[in-house]
């Protein structure tokens, strides 16, 4: 399976992982004002029932907002933060996959067993954790079949798998980490009021985790990487300076 068609699939899995967020947040009685696919300069957006939906140029994740300030979100019950936060890792680890894998059988035949299946597809994980996370989804699929639809479905089941998986680690930013820092507010008061701090460093763990096996591989061929971190500087220099004129536009207007 091409590159290409493996970022699609993993754009797709982000938006059925965002889309369970959403309904989490239906069901909860949670405001959402903004969902994004992507981050940095606004490809395409649009506003359905109060909600504004964007598509970003860096396709790598997205996110659902609430309505309001951290402190107004904060204001919800433990009970419905959670329920909001976990319905993206449970729509990504349980019912994409299996539902993947049920039109699998459908195209396979009665011979195709979708719990077997499904365990087989975290074993991939259990069995080599660090190769899983190190690897991302140049490891996928792990799993083929004859038929192309099937393996474009089996693919979809695997990487929805492994996102819901690193979503689920604890960091700050990262659903994992917001259930954990949910879960601590009565034995820790005061972590409500260091919310953004904590968020923050949780950026910064993630940039490093995604960063720091790049800048290996980029030093250790210097020579025919420096025309690519030329390039990433210039991507990088571009998008801060066009956020830094929307904002600037933002807050003349």
């Amino acid at each position: 399976m091409s590159f290409q068609e493996i970022v699609l699939i993993m754009i797709v899995a982000t938006i059925v992982h965002e889309t369970g967020h959403l309904i989490g947040a239906k069901v909860v009685g949670i405001k959402i004002k903004e969902a994004s696919l992507g981050f940095g300069p606004i490809l395409w957006e649009f506003t359905l029932q109060s909600i504004k939906f964007k598509v970003c140029w860096i396709l790598l994740g997205g996110y659902v907002m609430p309505a309001g300030s951290d402190e107004e979100f904060l204001t919800y019950s433990k009970k419905r933060r959670i329920i909001l936060t976990a319905s993206g890792l449970i729509m990504s680890i349980i019912i994409l996959p299996i539902f993947s894998l049920v039109l699998i059988k459908l195209i396979e035949g009665d011979s195709f067993h979708v719990g077997i299946k499904f365990i087989d597809l975290i074993h991939v994980f259990l069995n080599h954790p660090f190769q899983y996370f190190y690897s991302g989804l140049t490891i996928f699929p792990t799993i083929t079949y004859s038929n192309e639809i099937s393996n474009y479905l089996s693919c979809l089941a695997e990487i929805s798998l492994f996102l819901g998986i690193v979503n689920a680690l604890p960091i700050p930013v990262l659903d994992g980490g917001q259930i954990i820092i949910t879960l601590l507010e009565n034995k820790m008061p005061k972590i409500k009021d260091k919310y953004t701090m904590i968020n923050g460093i949780g950026y910064l763990i993630i940039v490093a985790i995604i960063l720091l096996p790049m800048i290996e591989v980029f030093l250790r061929n210097i020579k025919t990487t420096f025309p690519i971190i030329l390039f990433i500087g210039f991507i990088i220099y571009r998008v801060v300076r066009i956020n830094h004129r929307f904002e600037k536009s933002s807050n003349d207007v």
